[in-house]
């Protein structure tokens, strides 16, 4: 089967990217509930298989963690009672489809391009553990996000990162 997808931002040193290991078992799960959009956990029980079949820019959230919004049409019927086996949204990290469960080829169901929004994804002072938001720093964090994602096999690409919120957005190609 192919490797799973797993991106994941570790902001202690400075370090952070993309990263295509399985989370080890003692990788702590994201303290709220995942959120979906256009329609909530709830409407999607209740909605058409027609409406499952065809939601524009579903999304995926946990409130002040991150997100995933898959872009276009997104086929959810087979998907919407697994969301929480498929979708893992961390603390500075994000995986879809992890080890173990079935990843459908690439462009079906949530395999298929998407915008990643992850919070909180800052430059740590080695002893304080305070961000680091200073011009200097925030250039040399950016850059190595940058670097994390087109070093990665990933097909990601970065497209934004606040220093002050910590706000990193980057597309992926799939899953």
């Amino acid at each position: 089967p192919a490797p799973t997808a797993r991106y994941r931002a570790a902001g202690g040193e400075g370090s952070a990217g993309p990263d295509r290991t399985p989370a080890p078992p003692t990788t702590p799960r994201a303290v709220g509930a995942l959120e979906t959009k256009p329609y909530s956990r709830e409407e999607l029980r209740v909605v058409s298989k027609a409406t499952l079949a065809a939601i524009q820019d579903f999304e995926v959230a946990v409130q002040g963690v991150g997100s995933v919004r898959w872009e276009g049409i997104t086929d959810v019927r087979d998907i919407v009672d697994h969301l929480d086996a498929l979708v893992t949204i961390a603390d500075r990290s994000v995986e879809v489809y992890p080890p173990g469960t079935r990843k459908p080829m690439a462009g079906y169901e949530l395999n298929k391009p998407a915008m990643v929004t992850l919070w909180r994804i800052l430059p740590l002072h080695k002893r304080l553990h305070t961000p680091l938001t200073d011009d200097k720093n925030a250039a040399l964090f950016e850059e190595r996000l940058r670097k994390k994602l087109a070093a990665s096999d990933a097909h990601a690409q970065h497209i934004s990162w606040d220093r002050h919120t910590g706000k990193w957005v980057f597309r992926v190609e799939h899953f």
